[in-house]
């Protein structure tokens, strides 16, 4: 006789846990028997998911709602569009990105094998460096930070998804990633794009409420 009743088998609309990324963990691998992870994560409007590979896990992703404009194989791989209900797949070993053109954000679905993938998403608590860092030196991924550059100007994005980088300042008070912009050239320059487009966006903002001159 099973034991299971029904709060084992339904995670209501808005459950999951909450981590200090931009993903929600519906189900962890550990409740999967170590098989797969489920999250959810979004795309808002002009960000980029930016370009990584994973040695170690498959990905599965089931867009939800919006449309989302995918990278896979680096710049001389393919390029295509999924829209909601669509299912994309991201095999081990193979670079990938994707971008959100469109007025809404996109939502989706994504299963992970092994549990690679969420300790990733769980070490964005200790910082975008360490996250970053311990990404590369722990987990088998690697960033392609150069490319999501050469992407974000080719497309005029304006944020990264996935980081949850609400605030610029947390970034300069994290010491693991100020040791990066110092020896990192592109993540120096991506994140003075990245700042430039924020104080663009202030003082655009600004502008209206400014006097006009006689």
């Amino acid at each position: 006789m099973t034991t299971l009743n029904a709060n084992d088998l339904v995670i209501p609309r808005g459950g999951g846990e909450k981590t200090a990324s931009d993903m929600k963990i519906i189900l962890r691998n550990a409740k999967l028997a170590g098989h797969f992870s489920i999250m959810e994560g979004e795309v808002r409007p002009g960000e980029l998911l930016a370009f990584h590979t994973h040695a170690n896990e498959d990905q599965h992703m089931y867009i939800i709602s919006g449309e989302l404009h995918f990278e896979v194989g680096g710049e001389d791989g393919i390029r295509f569009t999924a829209g909601a209900g669509s299912h994309v797949l991201k095999p081990r070993g193979t670079t990938h990105g994707f971008w959100n053109l469109g007025k809404e954000t996109a939502r989706y679905v994504e299963t992970s094998t092994q549990d690679g993938f969420e300790r990733f998403v769980d070490s964005r608590q200790d910082g975008l460096g360490a996250m970053v860092g311990g990404a590369t030196e722990n987990l088998g991924m690697s960033f392609e930070t150069e490319r999501a550059l050469e992407v974000m100007k080719e497309f005029k994005l304006t944020g990264l998804a996935g980081a949850n980088i609400e605030n610029p300042e947390e970034l300069i008070k994290d010491p693991n990633f100020r040791e990066m912009l110092k020896t990192n050239e592109t993540a120096r320059e991506m994140f003075l794009y990245l700042g430039g487009v924020k104080m663009k966006a202030f003082f655009k903002g600004l502008l209206p409420s400014l006097p006009r001159l006689p």
